[in-house]
């Protein structure tokens, strides 16, 4: 389970960044929602605070989610990978079976 993301910052910088298992994991317990609902509701604030956390958990980021490194974003897009499954976070990344 990933979510391949680009993040392009306000001075037009670009990385990219993927939010794994951990992040998702950490999204429920922070929100108190299921990432099984992406499908039916996806919000951009879901999206900046999985490519946020990944940072974060990553240690490529120290700032606050708010307001500093949401101020800094100027837009987020999810990337299609290989398997063609980046717009489903749902879809494992490696076979099952």
């Amino acid at each position: 389970m990933k979510i391949e993301l680009t993040v392009e910052y306000n001075d037009g910088t670009t990385k990219e960044v993927d939010a794994v298992f951990a992040d998702f994991v950490a999204f429920e317990r922070t929100w108190n929602r299921s990432v099984t609902k992406f499908e039916e509701e996806l919000r951009l604030t879901d999206l900046a605070w999985l490519a946020w956390h990944s940072e974060k958990r990553t240690r490529k980021t120290s700032e606050a989610f708010e307001p500093n490194w949401i101020e800094s974003v100027s837009t987020i897009t999810i990337r299609e990978n290989e398997e063609g499954n980046g717009t489903d976070p749902l879809v494992p990344t490696q076979p099952i079976g």
